[in-house]
């Protein structure tokens, strides 16, 4: 037996890959409350330093305090502090979870994945290949995919696309709908 496993040498296929799932995503909101508490915590150690008599200067944090001390409740200010708090609870659900695959699945014995630029780049080869097209623009998903042409005119290159594009998509695992449009040019 040789040290592949198989007694005639061949090689023993990869078990297959889980289908990758991208977790939840930092909008930009998040990121920005991100650098909003940062500059905070910044200038509560430079407060602490100024308290501590380290550094010389006048606290801010402090006097931002004391402006809001003033503020009285009121009908807006309990509004806001619920959208704030509504807004913060959805932002920290949308980190949390998990959203879903956001890649095709290819057949193969092993996991092997298209992202939905790679479909781009597949379909967009596939149809300018067909005699006819003088130039594309796709955009895809591992659902949907959406061609755009330039052609000579000929009323059969759209469908001759189309067969080229669902040809090149054929070895993956869920077909995805194909639209394919004709740029109308301006003279």
């Amino acid at each position: 037996m040789s040290q592949s496993g198989f007694s005639d040498g061949r090689i023993p296929a990869m078990p297959a890959a889980k289908t990758p799932r991208r977790t939840g995503g930092t909008s930009a909101l998040g990121i920005l409350l991100a650098a909003l508490l940062t500059a905070i915590g910044v200038l509560a150690v430079r407060d602490a330093l100024l308290y501590a008599r380290l550094l010389t200067g006048k606290p801010l944090l402090h006097e931002l305090a004391k402006a809001v001390q003033g503020v009285r409740p009121e009908m807006w200010t309990v509004v806001v502090g619920a959208l704030l708090g509504l807004l913060g609870l959805a932002l920290l659900v949308k980190a949390l979870l998990r959203s879903g695959p956001k890649v095709a699945a290819v057949a193969a014995d092993t996991g092997v994945f298209l992202r939905p630029r790679d479909i781009t780049r597949l379909v967009e080869t596939a149809a300018e290949g067909v005699d006819g097209v003088l130039g594309v623009r796709a955009s895809a998903t591992p659902r949907r995919v959406a061609v755009t042409i330039r052609s000579t005119g000929d009323p059969d290159v759209p469908q001759r696309v189309r067969g080229a594009v669902t040809q090149r998509l054929e070895p993956l695992v869920t077909q995805p709908t194909v639209r394919v449009t004709t740029e109308r040019r301006q003279r």
